[in-house]
């Protein structure tokens, strides 16, 4: 199977780089191809701005957008690492979603609404979060929405409805060896999950 793999985290030396690695190391060793997509290694710009409407509006793709795209259509899934910060995505993930996950490559309107393109892909997507599920109840916040904006807003509206999730709460106070355990549960639900 093709996966590509976009890991959105600043640091080379974090934990979600950490994590990205094992599912890399674990889906090559089980025989699957994995394509790297570090969006802070490459600068991929994530401002969705003027330039790639006109590009659009003259029928055409930014040549970073075209790239992207050309990743996608080449996996078979969709793997996702990053941190959950302000309750979101990070911002450079969010731009990357903005960006190549465009009407019509990745969705349309037709006469009966909603088309989505990305049918034929899987997704598989590991998060952490720096807080304790603690904090977020004293906050009032329902855990259960947490995950809405990239399971439901993008990738379902895409298609890709076959998804896996983790989450890992309060990475920044646990101690190693509970991050460890996190790492080889993802590793090995990525392993049954691409077999």
């Amino acid at each position: 199977m093709n996966v590509l793999l976009t890991l959105t985290h600043p640091n080379p030396a974090s934990f979600n780089a950490a994590i990205a690695q094992r599912i890399d190391d674990t889906l090559t060793e089980a025989g699957h191809d994995v394509r790297r997509n570090n969006l802070y290694e490459k600068g991929f710009g994530e401002t969705l701005g003027m330039a790639d409407f006109e590009r659009w509006g003259e029928g055409a793709v930014p040549d970073d957008v075209k790239a992207e795209q050309a990743d996608v259509e080449w996996a078979d899934a969709l793997a996702f690492v990053y941190p959950i910060w302000w309750n979101e995505r990070p911002a450079k993930l969010k731009g990357w979603c903005d960006r190549v996950l465009t009407r019509p490559w990745a969705w349309d309107l037709g006469a009966e609404g909603l088309v989505s393109k990305l049918t034929d892909k899987r997704g598989f997507v590991a998060v952490t979060h720096g807080s304790p599920e603690a904090l977020y109840r004293q906050l009032g916040t329902d855990l259960a929405t947490l995950n809405q904006p990239m399971l439901n807003g993008t990738l379902a509206f895409c298609g890709i409805t076959d998804v896996e999730w983790h989450e890992e709460f309060g990475v920044l106070m646990q101690d190693r060896a509970a991050n460890e355990a996190y790492l080889e549960r993802v590793a090995a639900s990525a392993k049954t999950f691409f077999a």
